[in-house]
């Protein structure tokens, strides 16, 4: 993985996750795959796997995050 010295922490997880994800996948054949295979990323991303730094998916944090702010109204 190719990294920036100061780069974002959330765009570093994204890479990391996209490395992760489609290392051991064959590479699309055609636009209709690849369409495919980026919706079950973002599926399997959000939804599945666990952040480094949280140890929750970003739907995790998304659902506490609003909690919160509807406890605080």
């Amino acid at each position: 993985m190719i990294m920036i010295k100061d780069e974002i922490p959330a765009i570093r997880e994204y890479k990391m996750a996209l490395e992760e994800y489609f290392k051991n996948k064959p590479k699309a054949k055609n636009d209709r795959e690849l369409k495919e295979q980026m919706g079950e990323f973002m599926y399997w991303y959000n939804h599945v796997r666990k952040q480094s730094d949280t140890g929750k998916t970003p739907d995790e944090m998304y659902r506490e995050a609003w909690e919160k702010t509807k406890m605080s109204r």
